[in-house]
């Protein structure tokens, strides 16, 4: 079979489906009738803590108001598998016990590309999108440990 035969399949399936599809809609479908308006909406309010905004506020607040230890650790739960769930390590070396500034350092190095030992290349992608502070917040957590 050759390639315009198959393109030209394809097209004519591709016309069929998008011919189906717009004649066969129901112009009085509106979208998803099961809405939650009025005393609905009040009590779902009043049992998650107010509007979608007020919960996203507070949200935001609470996260500006963490510790740098505590938004570190949040942020460390992707490291558990390598590191361990302590800093104990593993697959990956030990951060227990090592200072704030060597870890910062480390960290900085892997997101500029660097080899830093036999596994940087296992750490460049992690570190790549990592930014200032969470690299600091992440160092400030494993000092904790």
């Amino acid at each position: 079979m050759n390639t315009n035969v198959i393109v030209t399949a394809f097209a004519i399936a591709v016309t069929a489906i998008i011919w189906v599809g717009t004649t066969t809609n129901n112009a009085s479908w509106t979208g998803n009738r099961n809405v939650c308006v009025g005393e609905c909406y009040e009590a779902w309010k009043s049992e998650n803590g107010g509007t979608i905004a007020d919960i996203e506020r507070v949200k935001q607040e609470m996260l500006a108001a963490a510790s740098p230890e505590a938004l570190g650790k949040s942020y460390y739960g992707q490291c558990i598998a390598c590191h361990g769930g302590k800093g104990e390590g593993g697959i990956g070396p030990m951060l227990a016990g090592q200072a704030q500034s060597d870890l910062v350092s480390k960290l900085s190095a892997y997101r500029a590309g660097e080899a830093r030992g036999a596994q940087s290349s296992m750490m460049w992608p992690v570190a790549k999108g990592m930014t200032d502070g969470e690299i600091g917040n992440v160092a400030a957590y494993l000092t904790t440990l």
